[in-house]
């Protein structure tokens, strides 16, 4: 029996007393062409949105003067990013040397900011000692400043042509393409020191020179989490509304900047918003399987990324440069919602984006009303096939997860050690997608059984646009891409159910292109931030968003008799999909181990410093790395000098002289936290509500330096003090990988223990 329990008390339409013979104007045969009309539109519409992605083709060394160029900003930084330049080396040395000199012969002022950078949290303090780059062209009637930022220093290990390389090239060639003569507002190139080591060079400048600039500060900060990719404007802090529309096909979502506040995923954007400064987070995130490793060179980063990227920060800092940014101080408090369509970039305030929100669920529940009382449906049914809609989605995202999980786990040498991304990425993403199909075609098959289609079209509908409606209320913002879609979708669903029979198919048609685009530009953003990323979130995304417009597709009038019963045999469409499933995932790992790009192993040697014993830890994803790990040998490396003068009045002072270069030091005490910390005089205080430091960090120290660090503790308090540098081939029991292996930040970790 079915589910409607009221089925069969049903008339047909043509039978009950004063039945209304709505659509009579539409044939049958035309009738069933709808569905495939609003499939196309829905198609079309998504490829739209993945074009609407594209990046903008390289121009070369004959681009105007005027114009950015990627060829001429490759060339800018040609020698810089050959080499790693982690701070507190002569690479790193030589980059700001020649930076300084590229500025100064583009007509600024270069001065250096040197000092030793803070950043406390509830786990570790970071501290680090830095060398800043600041250039700065005053403007002539200036109303504010405005700073191009990035870092110089790259990962031990990684070049950094990508990361933070691409930020230096789209600097360097932006301020040469703005020309030598100055602005309306100040102009500031800030190049940072220690960004990796903790965003230890922004909070430097921030305590101290930062705090000097004209106000407003509006900063346009240039990362990379990847190689190549659309670049976006990730978070916003300030009225920067009100500028965003000078990009050229300009890319925003409110989601990404709300998403900012639920993942740990720092830049030195966080450092400059907290310290008042308005302004961008920018960044590309595609091939993020080179991140932080030997594979972010020059020869990975993409052009195209680099000239889309380059046009961006041009056409803004322009209109920044020109504005008068102290009438922007009255949009201050506003905060619309924004997410980006074919004409730019929509901004909805919160509280209409909220309200229409709510309504999206009740233009559905009248939906329902009017079919319930044209006996179509019953409220039971609906209600049951919201919950079979909720177990679809559900399954969906559970499955992927899962998907990727065996996957990755029973192949994981295939992955980057950073982020865990293959290579190539994007047939295990459209496994994921085929798996949610799937699963919506199984769901289909076995509901079916019970339930008739307007039931289960108008229960999804009812469930999603009731679940975002929640999140309208709770957190605009966070569903500043969905809601849109979805408040269309619910519109003409209700007004396809109550207008005449042509417009009602033209209300259809129309509400179905939004979600289209939707699922358009935010697949393909989700592609670049990659699978291991955003696992599940490609079959949550698209099953909402279908499942918000999935009364679309239903007539405007629905056949009141019960559909005709699925057949079990239907089960074979959603085993064929299976199967196609696993077979893409299946050729997905065997085309992704056969990419040319090397295998990642991380490696960690720890050296006892009294004993010389030497542990070597791999990941073992190699033959080299499986031989190496877990042996042990002994080795007679330079060891570095620790002195301590004793406790007086419960302070202690220990001089560590480091015998290389990049070294960090990490500091721990055996019992109980740290406290009262000062390094070469420099106070460093523990998180906010933290009882003292746990671990104390200290970056960027030279050979032959030596770092004093005063601090409070009990007499005989035993303190663990671990040199870390980069070049483990130091130690005893090393072997050179070969070409097919590369090392991700190898470390060398040599332990000393004293006594206070």
């Amino acid at each position: 029996m079915s589910m409607d329990d009221d089925a069969h008390r049903v008339q047909p339409a043509a039978a009950r007393p004063g039945a209304d013979a709505h659509g009579t104007a539409v044939t049958a045969r035309a009738a069933q062409l709808v569905p495939l009309l609003l499939i196309m539109l829905l198609v079309l519409a998504l490829l739209a949105g993945i074009s609407s992605r594209s990046v903008t083709p390289a121009l070369g060394d004959d681009a105007p003067a005027d114009r950015f160029s990627a060829s001429r900003a490759v060339q800018a930084t040609a020698g810089i990013v050959e080499v790693p330049r982690p701070g507190g080396t002569p690479a790193n040395d030589a980059a700001r040397e020649e930076l300084s000199a590229q500025l100064t012969d583009l007509g600024f002022t270069v001065t250096e900011d040197e000092g030793i950078g803070v950043r406390s949290t509830p786990e570790r303090t970071r501290t680090g000692y830095v060398r800043n780059l600041v250039a700065t062209r005053p403007g002539t009637d200036p109303t504010g400043t405005i700073v191009l930022a990035t870092h110089i220093d790259s990962v031990p290990g990684a070049p950094g042509a990508a990361d933070a390389g691409i930020g230096l090239a789209v600097i360097l060639e932006t301020v040469r393409a703005l020309g030598p003569e100055a602005l309306r507002n100040d102009l500031v190139v800030l190049l940072v020191d220690g960004e990796e080591r903790g965003l230890l060079g922004a909070e430097h400048h921030l305590a101290g020179a930062g705090a000097d600039l004209t106000a407003p500060v509006v900063v346009l900060n240039h990362e990379a989490r990847g190689i190549t990719g659309r670049p976006l404007l990730t978070r916003a802090h300030g009225p920067m509304h009100r500028i965003v529309g000078a990009a050229p096909r300009p890319e925003f979502e409110s989601f990404t900047d709300a998403l900012f506040a639920i993942i740990p995923n720092d830049t030195d954007f966080t450092v400059y918003r907290e310290g008042g400064w308005w302004g961008f987070d920018m960044a590309i995130i595609d091939g993020s399987f080179a991140y932080h490793s030997p594979l972010d060179d020059s020869a990975h980063l993409d052009h195209d990324t680099l000239q889309h990227y380059g046009d961006l920060t041009l056409a803004l800092t322009r209109d920044l440069a020109g504005r008068d940014l102290a009438e922007l101080s009255a949009h201050t408090q506003e905060h619309p919602v924004q997410t980006t369509m074919p004409w730019g970039i929509l901004q909805i305030p919160p509280l209409l984006l909220s309200i229409l929100a709510v309504l999206a669920p009740l233009a559905i529940a009248v939906t329902i009303g009017i079919r319930r009382r044209r006996a179509e449906i019953t409220i039971r049914g609906v209600l049951a096939g919201a919950v079979c809609a909720l177990v679809v989605i559900a399954g969906g995202v559970a499955g992927a997860v899962g998907l990727w999980t065996v996957v990755s786990t029973k192949v994981p040498h295939m992955l980057s050690r950073t982020v865990g991304e293959p290579v190539r990425a994007h047939g295990f993403i459209l496994a994921e997608l085929l798996l949610a199909l799937a699963i919506v075609l199984l769901g289909l098959v076995l509901a079916r059984m019970l339930l008739r289609r307007a039931s289960l079209l108008l229960g999804a509908s009812l469930l999603v646009t009731v679940l975002l409606a929640v999140l309208g209320v709770a957190w605009p913002a966070l569903g500043g891409s969905m809601l849109p879609p979805a408040v269309v979708a619910a519109a003409g669903i209700l007004g396809s159910t109550i207008a005449p029979p042509v417009l009602s198919v033209l209300l259809r048609a129309a509400a179905i292109l939004p979600t289209g685009w939707l699922l358009g530009t935010q697949l393909s953003s989700l592609t670049e931030f990659g699978i291991a990323s955003a696992a599940g979130a490609y079959a949550g995304t698209a099953l909402i968003a279908l499942g918000a417009a999935a009364a679309l597709w239903l007539p405007r009038t629905a056949d009141p008799v019960p559909d005709r019963i699925r057949r079990p045999r239907r089960l074979l469409a959603p085993a064929a999909v299976l199967i196609a499933t696993a077979a893409l995932s299946l050729g997905s790992t065997w085309w992704t181990l056969r990419a040319p790009e090397p295998m990642q192993e991380s490696v960690i040697a720890t050296v006892d410093a009294a004993t010389g014993q030497t542990h070597w830890y791999v990941s073992g994803m190699s033959a080299w790395g499986r031989d190496l790990d877990g042996t042990t040998a002994q080795s007679t490396i330079e060891m570095p000098q620790v002195r301590t003068d004793g406790t007086s009045g419960g302070r202690s002072t220990v001089t560590v002289t480091a015998v290389r270069d990049g070294t960090e030091l990490w500091i721990d005490a055996a019992e109980g936290p740290l406290r009262e910390i000062t390094i070469d005089g420099t106070a460093v205080a523990a998180a906010e509500g933290q009882d003292g430091i746990g671990q104390l960090q200290i970056a960027g120290i030279r050979a032959g330096q030596n770092v004093e660090i005063t601090l409070s503790a009990a007499p005989g308090t035993e303190l663990s003090v671990t040199e870390v540098t980069y070049n483990p081939s130091l130690a005893q029991g090393w072997s050179e990988p070969g070409a097919d292996v590369v090392l991700m930040q190898p470390r060398l970790e040599v332990t000393t223990t004293v006594q206070l």
